[in-house]
């Protein structure tokens, strides 16, 4: 992905490239074919900034971390825009999440899955559970995600009849008093059983 810039000096992250990378649209951009494109296919989408001499600024690592870097938080010259980039970028995180849950399942088979900070919802809850009794896996590491009550009761039903997962993190979510209960009785009498919240 190519952004043309005026500017003599890009900044270290591309998110704070003047007139891009605070603005709605480009982040929707930015969010589809860096973020969530190349981490579903697998492998990192290159970036490059070209500076007002013609040269190339390569940005070696590119991720979306954090709601506040979000499409639907960028600046828009249309206010009009603001329902479009959400429902886009809800959209968008509704597929990206369940076939993340499935390729890195598939890949733990039989051990840790780490799904931390990937936007991971309660809309993923069906893929998630399916994917973690279908490929075993024994620990799951779910923190900095937008999981809520809906969700954590969700992973509970799943916790009652799977009998592979030993070590559950769930920190940094948005789960209340009610989906944390849930959990804690899913898993109440479960020798050696981890929770993290």
């Amino acid at each position: 992905m190519l952004v043309p810039t005026e500017e003599v000096v890009l900044p270290h992250l591309p998110e704070r490239i003047p007139g891009y990378g605070s603005r709605g649209w480009c982040r929707v951009e930015y969010f589809i074919f860096i973020s969530l494109a190349a981490e579903m296919r697998g492998s990192e989408a290159q970036l490059y900034g070209i500076k007002r001499d013609g040269s190339l600024k390569q940005y070696p690592q590119v991720s979306v971390s954090g709601e506040d870097q979000m499409p639907s938080q960028g600046a828009l010259s249309n206010p009009n825009d603001k329902a479009l980039v959400q429902d886009l970028e809800d959209t968008m995180i509704e597929a990206y999440g369940k076939v993340i849950v499935e390729i890195m399942c598939k890949a733990g088979a039989g051990g840790e899955v780490e799904l931390y900070s990937k936007m991971i919802r309660d809309c993923h809850m069906e893929a998630l559970c399916q994917a973690v009794n279908k490929y075993e896996v024994k620990g799951l590491f779910l923190a900095r995600n937008q999981l809520g009550d809906a969700g954590a009761e969700a992973i509970a039903a799943m916790l009652r009849t799977n009998p592979f997962l030993t070590f559950l993190s769930l920190g940094g979510n948005k789960i209340g008093g009610a989906g944390k209960k849930a959990v804690r009785e899913a898993v109440e009498g479960r020798e050696g059983f981890r929770l993290v919240f």
